[in-house]
């Protein structure tokens, strides 16, 4: 093939194998035969092209596999991962990705409403979730497992090994298939994934080469570099991680450095390990980031310290400087090269000192976090979208930054706000609808074809966005007063004993707060205090610990009106996981959920009013 569609995620792809066969393209602690390990192993161009092309595909069409097929792939990242969502997508087919956290209920929904005829499955974990459904399944053909197994425990399953076996025995498939590949179109469904289900069963979100492919009006501003690494951390299965990482870092083409989970010991050791240029994340790692820097400090002598604090000041100075556009007097800028031996110091131990590009996304973030980073000489970038505009539709820029903002639409993009302060949008990047779900399709668009977010906010004057809260997570309290709970939760993000607060509040006489402890620090604080504790039930019972969190709940309360402000909190003794429901895979707290889980911790909140 000779001429490529760079329109579509297949032809991008074969034009860059084609181009650069000897490029370095996946760097990850998964071998060739699919086991992790300690050590780094690395994948060229056209060695990806030939699993993705001349074995995987070739297996999958042997099987049976047709256009407009689909196939889930169900696991965390890795170069397997890669390989199993680019081959549908060569067949007119799409990929259905599923969170490697899904429940059995969740998972069967996705392959049944789907119609998925193949899965790819991570591990035994994952292979026993799917197999756990399958007799449910009726379109479930086979089911392929990345990890090596020793005993495959159905007539259903088969290894990956076997699947890149078979397709080398079918070499003859290869023209066929690429027969099929000419005929890829941009309106082709290629991907077809599933909302993370914050307020309900997920809905199928299908997605285009036209939807993708317009994501790279972001690229082309934000100056990549074939030569920069990006650290693949976020879930390839959410459309963030997929867009901005594989996508994007596909598209220039970049290294894709991949770490297989947002664990903070497995995101140090990426950091650590692959030194990135270029990191997309969501709000919770540099809050986490920040927390570190700030741990890391405390450890060195009192006058560094003061230093540190001296030298953030004064880049945090310059930083809003040039932000603003205003000039930066000379003596400030001789000033800040005393500090620079320090803050590359301190980014080295944290992995960020090669970093050129960072953005963020997936939920709000604080202007101070941001101010923060860009003190130390790390740009943070807020951007903004829905897996329904896959995903990305506002994004601040090397050119156009405005922090506390969200930034402009790209090219392309139509946004209006609605009446009651909904956020409306049309352009190339919105999805071509939910999959199986007419009442859906119809409750999302407005008669003029806008889609309606779900989110509420404004624009300024120069045609920036700001998000306040979504639609549905605004409260009322009792006294009709409307509250919006994110900016006061943000308030508690980078708290160094607080790992999450949730307001509660609607329909109430008065705002309250769910408060997670980080109970690591409270762990060390409390044996720094004297306080005795033998599990978190304990240390989130004791009258100290209390008085520790409503210190912190006094620092924030101010900042907001007197409606807005905690008047009473619980402690709850587990963090909130995925597993456990509460969080999404990207962080987001499933609001819901969370008051249905601790109803009677909410109630005892309000079983005495304060007036």
């Amino acid at each position: 093939m000779k001429d490529f569609n760079l329109n579509t995620i297949a032809g991008t792809s074969l034009k860059n194998a084609h181009q650069f066969p000897d490029k370095l393209y996946i760097m990850s602690r998964y071998d060739k035969e699919g086991r992790r390990t300690e050590d780094i192993h690395k994948y060229t161009w056209g060695e990806v092209d030939s699993i993705v092309r001349d074995q995987v595909c070739c297996g999958l069409y042997t099987l049976g596999f047709q256009e407009f097929e689909r196939a889930a792939v169900f696991g965390p990242n890795r170069p397997r991962w890669i390989f199993s969502a680019l081959a549908p997508m060569l067949f007119r087919g799409a990929m259905v990705p599923i969170y490697p956290t899904s429940k059995s209920e969740d998972i069967w929904w996705i392959l049944h409403d789907s119609g998925a005829k193949f899965c790819f499955c991570g591990s035994k974990e994952h292979l026993d979730k799917v197999l756990e459904v399958k007799d449910k399944l009726e379109n479930l053909e086979k089911i392929f497992i990345m990890d090596p197994i020793e005993e495959k425990p159905d007539d259903m399953v088969m290894t990956f090994d076997e699947l890149l076996e078979l397709g080398k025995n079918n070499q003859d498939k290869k023209s066929e298939i690429e027969k099929i590949t000419e005929r890829v179109d941009e309106d082709d469904m290629v991907i077809l994934m599933y909302t993370s289900g914050t307020t309900g069963r997920p809905k199928g979100v299908m997605l285009n080469n036209r939807n993708i492919v317009s994501q790279r009006e972001i690229i082309e501003s934000m100056d990549f570099r074939q030569d920069d690494v990006f650290m693949v951390h976020l879930p390839l299965c959410h459309s963030y991680g997929f867009s901005a990482d594989l996508m994007a870092g596909s598209y220039v083409p970049a290294v894709l450095a991949i770490v297989d989970s947002l664990d903070p010991a497995e995101i140090r050791w990426g950091l650590q390990t692959f030194r990135p240029t270029a990191m997309n994340s969501v709000p919770r790692l540099w809050e986490r980031t920040y927390i570190t820097i700030n741990t890391l400090l405390k450890e060195r002598p009192p006058f560094m310290q003061k230093l540190f604090k001296r030298g953030i000041e004064l880049g945090k100075d310059i930083y809003l400087r040039e932000n603003q556009g205003k000039e930066v007097p000379a003596s400030l800028k001789l000033r800040s090269r005393l500090y620079a031996p320090l803050f590359k110091k301190v980014k080295k131990r944290a992995g960020l000192d090669r970093l050129r590009f960072c953005s963020t996304g997936g939920g709000p973030i604080s202007s101070e976090l941001i101010i923060f980073f860009g003190g130390i000489g790390i740009n943070i970038y807020q951007g903004y979208g829905l897996t329904e505009t896959s995903p990305i539709i506002n994004a601040n820029t090397l050119k156009d930054n405005k922090i506390g903002t969200v930034g402009k639409p790209l090219p392309g993009v139509e946004e209006k706000i609605a009446e009651d302060g909904e956020i409306l949008v049309r352009g190339p990047q919105v999805m071509k609808g939910y999959w199986n779900n007419p009442e859906a399709n119809a409750e999302s668009f407005t008669e003029d074809g806008f889609f309606k977010t779900g989110d509420i906010g404004f624009f300024d004057k120069e045609g920036y966005l700001t998000i306040t809260d979504r639609k549905k997570e605004l409260m009322k309290t009792s006294g009709g007063k409307y509250v919006a709970p994110q900016p006061v939760e943000n308030d508690f993000n980078t708290d160094p004993y607080i790992e999450r607060v949730v307001l509660v509040g609607d329909n109430r006489k008065f705002v309250s707060a769910l408060v997670v402890p980080d109970f690591e620090a409270i762990k060390e604080w409390a044996k720094n205090e004297g306080i005795e504790f033998s599990n978190n039930t304990e240390i989130a019972n004791h009258p100290k610990v209390r008085e520790l969190i409503q210190e912190r709940i006094d620092l924030v309360n101010p900042r907001h009106a007197r409606y807005e402000q905690i008047k009473k909190f619980a402690i709850v003794d587990q963090p909130f996981t995925e597993e456990g429901g509460e969080i999404t895979p990207t962080q987001k707290i499933k609001r819901r959920i969370i008051e249905e889980k601790y109803k009677d911790l909410i109630d005892d909140m309000y079983g005495e009013s304060l007036f």
